[in-house]
Parts: structure tokens; C-alpha cells; sequence
């Protein structure tokens, strides 16, 4: 009777663990940049480490509104179920002739291949490869030229040109900012569009390159630039010292022949041609299109408020007070531009960064703008910094403002950075958030409390969402 109940308690305890030879365990893909990964299921766990997007893993347990992941064969961690897709053991190749191996390394002999497209079932990951089943194939397979067919939203499309919109274009190997690189593309290079997702088209391009590449800067129409500003200089040559043909007005279009360094070649009358920079314009999908920020709604963020002073620079100054300066200016001349504009805050009033992001939610807007002033330990360091969070949804709206904040302002521009903040990383629409200059540092902040700076850094703010809205 012992032995027998020895054995019974020796089958439930087998039984209690997935068999090697059974169903495959459940699998899952990340869906964001920089996804923090926690020591248990909830907030107030600290985070260990990040992921990148489209990473896949396996799933331990779920719990909640959480899943624990196996991040190596020692170590798991908690995510947010809502930032992760379930895999569904379904994936594509990215590219054709797709080598399966025995096992995972590019040492081990190749035992097939897949074409491009071709779905196949997800068994197992091993750092950056996949065991992969297509029929009676079964091995291993770079990640990288996988992508998921249910959470990508690949899509076969019937084949259609369009034309390079940006000086340099990554084509990666599938559609991820964290891909690899295949190859770069250049402006007003000619593509075949061959698929697409929400966000990525598939391009072949010439020398039979076949890749993701950001949609955004792919024109499926012939290239147009919108001036942006009354008495726009047209040139005859790509060049400030060059010879002026003639000036255009605010809306007027032109048709892209070329782009030459920061300068479009443009087509005037009369077969002429001649030369506009491209900081004074934004590139337009069609003509017609003017590239307005009409009816956009746009939530503007002065930071800190209340109990919180922010930063206190040279004399006092205060960062509060300053940001809320900057809003009410910004504001005033996205109006002007037909913008729909809502201030989280309109006074010396304290928010918390949660009021802040759900305003922006609550109001629909199409684009979130956190101002801030900075500061340094010593006093001494200098220039303004535009934060992004997510490279796919915030990434494409701060490089908008690139060509206008690096160009002919008093306060040097430090360029696009990654920043972990709340309301960059808790909104769900395109957010930026600025850092307009360094309080503490007494030659800048006497240039900061200028109106003269005001009104030319709410200008080039201005003309950053209408480049971001007319693309």
C-alpha cells in the first residue's frame, strides 16, 4: 500500500510539469522601446532591467494585469501585460532564401530555407535565434529576420513606387528600431513598396535591396515643400552667399527636383530651377497640402507650478514661472496657425505629472508639449535638448523640430535624446518634452528672459509641428 502511494505521488508530481514532447510553452513579443522590466507584478517593484521592441520571450506565469517573463535560464521578470502581444507561434521571414540551421549558431549546417513571407510556426528562442517548424522543417533561424505575423500587421500589398523624403534612411532587416541595418537609402532615391505595417513599408530598392524602412519618410506621391514664412529667400545656388532669384510667400508650394545637403532644389517657371533651405519648409505628401496644424489639438505642459519652483537659476529666476511664460506665448501663436491648444496649466497652480498625462488623454490631443528649463551642478553648462520616449511614436515628432531649434537661435542646440519620463512615457499621442535652456547659467539666463528668445524659440517650436503634421 506504501509503494503504491509512492508511485501515485511520483505520477502527480510529473504530471504537474509540461512535458519536453508536449504543447510548446506560451510565447510573447514586446511592443515598445525601453520596456521597464520589474521584480514583481506591479509598479512599486523596482526595475531591473529594459527591452527593447520586438524581442520575444517566454512566458512563466500572469498574473493580474502582469506577466513574468524567463529572460535566461536563471533569471525572469515582470512586465505589463499590456506592452506585450501574444506570439501565437506565428512569424515571418523578412527575407528571401532565409537560412534554417541545426542548431543555434551561424556555424551550424544549413538544413533549408524560407522564402520571403513565408509563416512559420515559433518553438523556441536561444538568445538571438529562433527554433522555428515549416511543415516537416524544423530548425533554427536568425531573430533578426523574423517578424511577427500577428502582431506586426504585415500586410502583401500590390506593388507601388515612392520616393526617399529624408537626407539618409535605414533599411533594416525587419520592422524594428532595433533591427539590423541592411543598408541606407538616400533623399529622392525611387523604391518599390512591397508590404507595409501601421508603421513600416517594405521596400526593394535598386541593387535588389529588399527591407523595413520607416514609413514616414517614404512619399507615395511626388515630392512638394510648403514655405513656412513670408519673404523666404529662393537661391541660385545651395549656398547663403549665393545669388537671390526671387522670394515666396507663407503656403506657397514647389516641386522637389533634388536635395543637395540642407538645401531642396526646387522647380520655378519657365523650366528654371533654384534653391530653398530646408529649414524654412516642410516637405508635403501632394500639392494642395500646406502642411497646417488646423485643428490639431495640441495639450502644451509648463512645467512644475505651485509648491514645486522647479529649477531657481541666476537672480531668482524661477523655472515655474518661466515655462508658464514660454506655454502662454506658444500657445498664443498656435492659435494664430488654427491649432487647438489646451494648457495643463493657465496660472501658478501645482499638478501632479498623472493630472498632467491625463489631460492630454482626456482632451484626445494629437501631440503633447512638457516645457522645462534645465540646470547644471557647476552653473556652467549650456544649450537646449528636445527628450523623446518611444522611438516609434515620439521619435519622428522631435527630430521634426531639428532644422528649426539648430539653426540661428543665441542658446546652442544639444540635439534628440532619450528621456524616462513620465509624461513622455505615460501618453499615449506623439510627446516631446524641451529643455530650453540653463537657468543657472548666468549669461543664458539673461538670453532666456529675453522676449526676443521667447518669441524665436515658440517660432521654431511652431514650425516643428507644422513640419511633423504636413508629413
Amino acid at each position: 500500500m506504501k509503494k503504491a502511494a509512492y508511485f501515485l505521488l511520483v505520477a502527480l508530481f510529473l504530471l504537474s510539469f509540461p512535458s519536453s514532447d508536449g504543447a510548446e510553452a506560451k510565447m510573447v513579443i514586446t511592443r515598445t522601446e525601453h520596456l521597464n522590466v520589474r521584480e514583481g507584478p506591479g509598479t512599486s517593484y523596482p526595475i531591473k532591467r529594459k527591452l527593447n521592441k520586438g524581442e520575444i520571450y517566454t512566458v512563466a506565469q500572469e498574473k493580474n494585469d502582469w506577466v513574468q517573463l524567463k529572460l535566461s535560464t536563471t533569471e525572469t521578470g515582470w512586465v505589463s501585460r499590456q506592452y506585450v502581444a501574444d506570439m501565437n507561434e506565428n512569424m515571418q521571414a523578412t527575407v528571401d532564401r532565409l537560412r534554417v540551421r541545426s542548431a543555434p549558431s551561424s556555424q551550424a549546417s544549413i538544413i533549408g530555407y524560407l522564402k520571403l513571407g513565408q509563416t512559420v510556426e515559433v518553438l523556441d528562442t536561444n538568445s538571438h535565434w529562433t527554433r522555428i517548424k515549416n511543415g516537416t522543417l524544423t530548425g533554427w533561424v536568425s531573430s533578426d529576420y523574423l517578424a511577427s505575423a500577428t502582431s506586426s500587421g504585415t500586410t502583401s500589398i500590390q506593388s507601388k513606387s515612392g520616393t526617399v523624403a529624408v537626407d539618409v534612411l535605414n533599411v533594416r532587416t525587419k520592422p524594428s528600431q532595433q533591427a539590423t541595418i541592411l543598408g541606407k537609402i538616400t533623399f529622392g532615391q525611387q523604391v518599390r513598396i512591397i508590404g507595409e505595417t501601421a508603421d513600416w513599408y517594405q521596400i526593394e530598392s535598386p541593387g535588389s535591396m529588399t527591407g523595413w524602412v520607416y514609413r514616414t519618410y517614404i512619399m507615395t506621391a511626388t515630392l512638394y515643400i510648403t514655405v513656412l514664412e513670408d519673404g523666404t529667400n529662393i537661391r541660385s545656388k545651395p549656398s547663403l552667399q549665393s545669388q537671390i532669384q526671387g522670394t515666396a510667400k507663407r503656403g506657397q508650394q514647389y516641386r522637389v527636383i533634388a536635395k543637395e545637403g540642407s538645401w531642396y532644389k526646387i522647380e520655378l517657371s519657365h523650366q528654371k530651377s533654384g534653391y530653398i533651405a530646408d529649414w524654412v519648409v516642410a516637405v508635403v505628401r501632394n500639392a494642395g497640402n500646406t502642411g497646417t496644424i488646423k485643428n490639431k489639438t495640441i495639450v502644451i505642459d509648463p512645467g512644475h507650478g505651485g509648491k514645486d519652483s522647479g529649477t531657481i537659476g541666476s537672480g531668482g529666476m524661477m523655472e515655474k514661472t518661466m515655462t508658464l511664460k514660454t506655454a502662454q506665448m506658444l500657445k498664443n501663436q498656435l492659435q494664430v496657425a488654427g491649432a487647438t491648444v489646451i494648457l495643463t496649466r493657465k496660472d501658478d497652480t501645482y499638478l501632479s505629472l498623472a493630472e498632467r498625462v491625463s489631460m492630454a488623454e482626456q482632451h484626445k490631443a494629437d501631440a503633447f508639449v512638457s516645457i522645462h528649463y534645465d540646470s547644471s551642478p557647476d552653473g556652467t553648462a549650456r544649450g537646449m535638448t528636445i527628450y523623446y520616449y518611444h522611438s516609434l511614436n515620439d521619435y519622428p515628432l522631435a527630430l521634426s523640430f531639428d532644422p528649426f531649434l539648430s539653426q540661428s537661435l543665441p542658446i546652442p542646440y544639444r540635439g534628440i535624446r532619450f528621456g524616462d519620463f513620465h509624461v513622455l512615457r505615460e501618453t499615449s499621442m506623439p510627446s516631446v518634452l524641451f529643455e530650453l535652456g540653463y537657468l543657472n547659467n548666468a549669461q543664458e539666463s539673461s538670453i532666456i528672459a529675453s522676449d526676443s528668445y521667447q518669441k524665436q524659440v515658440t517660432k521654431a517650436i511652431v514650425a516643428g509641428l507644422q513640419r511633423y503634421f504636413s508629413n
